[in-house]
């Protein structure tokens, strides 16, 4: 008997791509479905509903690329990686550059969704961009995501825009209800706002890359979301924000900065409203979200999203407004 993940048939592969990256997915067996639902097979357990029973045991290869690499270089190269389209992103260290090309080309062979391979250098500059660097595959890094049943077209190289965020994404949309009033703050090229404004709320979306621009109104049409659903500001957030009106759900999704601008923004949020605030924190750093906020605001909920470097990691807080002397409404 093993622990496995439940989740609805139609997040399966959302929740694939979730554990593993995370080391969670137990290769030894088959995922299980069952009425609408699959069970993925655990190593250890993660945050949702767990069953427990019987696994299925697996005869096929395992999806580790590292398999089909050398043995002096199996320990070198990086377990997970990300996946945006059909290009695949890694991270490696500078003792393991001179074997770029051999992982590539085991990355390929093992994953065979994936057409390019690129090394990712890091998120640099004003607009939080990944250097990148193709190592296997023709040039160029346009490319369609497709997650929770929408796609997402843009040039990664130009733009903000991170795979493994695709089941909060799902959280949140499954939280939201229709007509809310959404900021999305440092919307990017939209994945939260297209979800929210498909459901029936009213986004505002800003960002002050003018290529997250571009391929945002891109998004939107690219899945069918009526231009009167959305508004983009093409923007930094405090200079547009006195004239925004309140909100009933703010996402915060800038996680090296996203703190400095929590007290600013948290003004805009209309009493019973949700901040959704991610940011990277240090593993060993015990982080008071309240100290950055006044009293009459409480975090509810809070969870490691995933591991960020070593050292640290991508942490989400939802936090709520649940009182205020004088209440604001939109007009």
């Amino acid at each position: 008997m093993i622990k496995h993940l439940k989740v609805l048939e139609r997040n399966a592969q959302d929740a694939r791509l979730f554990l593993e990256k995370s080391n969670a997915l137990n290769e030894d067996f088959l995922p299980i479905k069952k009425e609408g639902y699959i069970l993925w097979p655990l190593n250890f357990e993660v945050k949702g509903e767990i069953v427990v029973c019987e696994g299925v045991e697996s005869k096929r290869n395992s999806r580790d690329y590292r398999q089909l690499l050398p043995s002096e270089i199996r320990g070198l190269a990086p377990r997970s990686f990300d996946i945006f389209g059909d290009i695949g992103i890694i991270r490696i260290s500078d003792e393991c550059l001179e074997y770029s090309k051999i992982i590539a080309k085991a990355l390929l062979e093992s994953h065979l969704n994936l057409k390019k391979v690129a090394i990712d250098k890091g998120v640099k500059g004003e607009y939080r961009i990944r250097q990148l660097q193709m190592i296997m595959g023709e040039p160029g890094f346009v490319s369609v995501h497709r997650e929770n049943g929408f796609e997402f077209k843009l040039d990664i190289s130009k733009v903000y825009f991170s795979p493994r965020l695709s089941m909060e994404r799902s959280r949140i949309y499954e939280m939201s209800e229709s007509r809310e009033e959404v900021l999305d703050a440092f919307a990017g090229v939209c994945p939260f706002s297209v979800s929210l404004a498909s459901k029936g709320c009213k986004v505002t979306a800003v960002d002050s890359n003018p290529d997250s621009e571009f391929w945002a109104h891109e998004n939107f049409r690219r899945n069918k979301i009526l231009k009167s659903s959305y508004d983009f500001l093409c923007s930094k957030i405090e200079e547009v924000l006195p004239e925004l009106k309140f909100y009933d759900r703010i996402i915060m999704n800038s996680p090296t900065t996203s703190l400095n601008y929590l007290q600013l923004i948290s003004s805009k949020l209309n009493v019973g409203g949700v901040i959704h605030l991610y940011t990277i924190i240090e593993n060993d750093i015990n982080l008071r979200i309240g100290d950055y906020l006044p009293s009459n605001f409480s975090c509810v909920f809070e969870r490691v999203v995933h591991p960020y470097s070593p050292s640290s990691s991508l942490v989400v807080f939802d936090i709520v407004k649940v009182k205020n002397n004088v209440q604001k409404t939109n007009q």
